[in-house]
């Protein structure tokens, strides 16, 4: 049997190797590839032209617009571009927009009215919401005339300031209705 004993652990080797090497074995496949994935551009901008307060131009409206000679009979005419395209960058999603005009404080402080009028017929979303083009360079004009009606002439507004905000609210759409 001692004679033995060597072959049996030799066979003992052998066959633990065998299993071992079987159980530690793995079968993998390894593949590669690439792709790439492409985001529509969005361009969307708000663009100042113009400014006259009773006729006369106003110089510099980037930024807001600040005039210290308002009183009753007063005309603000403002003019200013909703575009699909901001530099070389040409909106490639249909988007659509909603323009909204406040007064700050929210309450009126000196009798303002506004009149917000579009140069052009622009397709409607709903809701007031207006729909602007992609692929080709789209511009909407509008123009926002604030007034201080002369029958409000009342010492009670000397010395009193109200802005008026424009807010544009755009988001992509699905597509005209």
């Amino acid at each position: 049997m001692k004679k033995r004993l060597p072959l049996f652990l030799a066979y003992l080797v052998l066959v633990t190797f065998s299993v071992t090497v079987a159980s530690f074995s793995r079968y993998t496949v390894v593949r590669s590839a690439s792709d790439t994935a492409v985001a529509a551009k969005v361009a969307f901008d708000y663009v100042p032209i113009s400014a006259t307060l009773n006729g006369t131009p106003i110089p510099s409206i980037n930024g807001g617009i600040s005039i210290g000679s308002v009183q009753p009979g007063s005309v603000l005419v403002y003019s200013f571009h909703i575009r699909n395209f901001k530099d070389a960058d040409t909106s490639e999603v249909l988007m659509k927009y909603l323009i909204s005009v406040s007064f700050d404080p929210s309450d009126k402080v000196i009798p303002l009215m506004y009149v917000l009028t579009p140069n052009g017929t622009y397709p409607s979303a709903g809701g007031g919401w207006i729909y602007l083009n992609h692929g080709t360079q789209t511009t909407h004009s509008y123009t926002l005339t604030v007034i201080w009606p002369q029958s409000e002439d009342n010492a009670q507004y000397a010395g009193k300031a109200q802005s008026v905000r424009i807010k544009v609210d755009a988001e992509q759409a699905n597509g005209y209705s």
